[in-house]
């Protein structure tokens, strides 16, 4: 059944290729954006396209929440943009993300007539980077006890409020999106033979093709036994290490450097934290739903985009 869903953070890297996904579906979409126009150029098809500001909810927007039927919440900016981020910064980030969505979870008790469903983002974070651990973590795994694990909690229970208003609320725990632009830097460094691991490698790394997150926010879509959270990940989880070496295949230049830990948090803070110490992840109740993931193995997965051709054409 098509619906009428409205996408807030449709011009990032999963956003445009979700709602090109819901476009083809037959779905009508509308875009809140800070810039509508510059969303128009990045996100064609789009029934819509409404000026959004996080914290406040204007009369169009309200108007578009009543005739909607879902309402898809990716808004927040990347963490690994190349620069150090203390802990200070990320905490004031996921502050500002918890604000923005419990002020717009909020105002849905105020319309007349509201969204069935509300579908977040959060993180893999949920779980923390306290300590090192080698058993699977499903979706009935408490939140971490450090700040990364009380900062996602605080989005997270942002959204579940909309639970109160009668509308079934899906949580989006996402491990590393895999995409062309997600792998770029890394891509760079392999070509110029500088490729390899961070400290010991032993770390997990979550990660989810992006045909896979966006095919799992499309059966949230869909299916009403959808709701509570989700772990967004591959049912196999890769070290490090053996990311590192996948990647180098996919390239075609081994990973042979690893990097010691204090170095890479020279360069980018706290944000090390999530590349050495991240949790074996798995999504339990994702397959328990049903879903057939696209890429299940780490070299199909890059493989699939980063062909020979586009390795090429990112490197000259």
């Amino acid at each position: 059944m098509t619906k009428r869903v409205v996408v807030v953070g449709a011009t990032g890297q999963i956003g445009r290729p979700l709602c090109g996904a819901l476009v083809r579906a037959g779905h009508s979409v509308v875009v809140f954006s800070r810039d509508p126009a510059h969303a128009r150029q990045l996100v064609p098809g789009a029934a819509d396209y409404v000026a959004w500001a996080p914290g406040h909810l204007s009369p169009a927007c309200a108007s578009q929440l009543e005739s909607a039927d879902a309402v898809v919440y990716l808004a927040g900016g990347p963490l690994f943009d190349g620069r150090r981020r203390g802990q200070a910064d990320v905490e004031a980030e996921s502050r500002a993300r918890a604000d923005a969505l419990g002020q717009l979870v909020a105002a849905l008790d105020g319309l007349s007539r509201r969204p069935e469903l509300l579908i977040a983002a959060s993180s893999v974070g949920y779980y923390g980077y306290a300590g090192r651990d080698d058993l699977p973590v499903d979706e009935t795994h408490p939140a971490g006890t450090d700040w990364w694990g009380r900062d996602s909690a605080a989005i997270e229970q942002a959204a579940l409020a909309a639970q109160d208003h009668g509308v079934r609320t899906v949580i989006l725990r996402t491990g590393y999106v895999l995409t062309r632009d997600s792998l770029a830097s890394q891509v760079a460094q392999f070509r110029r033979h500088l490729g390899g691991w961070i400290g010991t490698g032993r770390g997990w790394t979550p990660w989810i093709h992006i045909a896979d997150e966006v095919g799992i926010i499309m059966l949230a879509l869909q299916q009403p036994a959808a709701s509570g959270p989700l772990n967004l990940s591959a049912p196999e989880p890769a070290r490090a290490r053996d990311f590192a070496r996948s990647l180098g295949r996919a390239v075609g230049h081994r990973a042979w450097l690893p990097v010691p830990t204090p170095f890479v948090r020279l360069g980018l803070g706290v944000i090390t934290d999530i590349l050495v110490r991240g949790k074996r992840v798995v999504p339990a109740r994702v397959s328990a739903l049903g879903y057939q993931f696209s890429f299940t193995d780490l070299d199909s997965a890059l493989h699939d985009l980063l062909d020979t051709q586009t390795i090429t054409d990112q490197n000259g």
